[in-house]
């Protein structure tokens, strides 16, 4: 019960840190997607360029913290079986 509750507190934290990232991620895409719109961008072409962009980073960051937290996670399994 108290490994469930570990994995779950991380689980929760690696959560939390995704979220964060992705709601700065967004509001990065929509200041330099929108604010384009103020030098005669369309709403269209500023739309599709923020999806483009929120696809792009915002999947190339979930898959960096994914696979950081989980290889920091198996190597410190490894050193505390060392011990």
């Amino acid at each position: 019960m108290r490994a469930c509750k570990k994995i779950m507190k991380w689980l929760a934290g690696v959560l939390l840190i995704i979220v964060v990232g992705l709601v700065l991620i967004t509001l990065h895409s929509l200041y330099y997607s929108y604010g384009m719109m103020i030098f005669g961008e369309h709403s269209a072409a500023a739309t599709e360029m923020f999806w483009e962009s929120e696809k792009l980073w915002g999947s190339i960051y979930t898959v960096a913290v994914i696979v950081i937290a989980v290889s920091t996670q198996i190597v410190r399994s490894f050193k505390r079986r060392k011990k």
